[in-house]
């Protein structure tokens, strides 16, 4: 297997806002973005996985006529805290949540531990659906670090509290060649 993990494109949000499952227009950048993602792709692939929020659907669409979506790829929930600009969230929760974000979870949200189990439910299917083939994921920050950290062969054995270190911008795209994984 073959494996081109992407990011979703800007967003339309304020610099600071948690907008984890909300869903959030993309920026006024899409099209530019889009096409410098495609020029770092292969010229064909297989399957093309995607979250189902707007702001990777909108990307899987424009690069594949029939891309699959499965909600195991949607971004970590926030619960309450959803849309809502770090600076207006009550500052204690917060930086009790930024000092232990590896256990505990946000107010009617998840937590990482949350997260990662759903990277580990797609990599199951994965295994299942894709060996031997070419594959994009159209997903979020969060989840797709949370695939490298399993699947990349560079950081397979980081520790899982420097998930949040995997260079991934806006755009970016992953290519691993032979995931670490059985079935690949």
């Amino acid at each position: 297997m073959e494996l081109y993990l992407i990011r979703h494109t800007r967003v339309a949000v304020p610099k600071g806002t948690l907008y984890g499952q909300s869903d959030v227009a993309l920026a006024d950048t899409f099209a530019e973005e889009a096409a410098t993602i495609r020029e770092q792709l292969p010229a064909a692939w297989d399957l093309l996985y995607s979250s189902p929020l707007t702001r990777c659907k909108t990307l899987a669409d424009w690069l594949d006529p029939a891309p699959s979506f499965d909600d195991l790829l949607m971004e970590m929930s926030f619960g309450d805290w959803d849309g809502r600009l770090l600076t207006d969230l009550p500052q204690k929760e917060a930086r009790d949540w930024g000092d232990n974000w590896l256990t505990q979870r946000t107010p009617g949200g998840e937590g990482f531990p949350d997260l990662y189990r759903r990277s580990e439910q797609f990599i199951e299917r994965l295994a299942k659906e894709a060996k031997g083939k070419v594959v994009l994921v159209v997903a979020h920050s969060g989840l797709l670090r949370c695939l490298c950290l399993q699947l990349h062969p560079e950081y397979c054995r980081w520790d899982k509290s420097k998930t949040f270190s995997i260079p991934l911008d806006y755009g970016g795209v992953i290519h691993i060649p032979a995931p670490n994984f059985p079935g690949a």
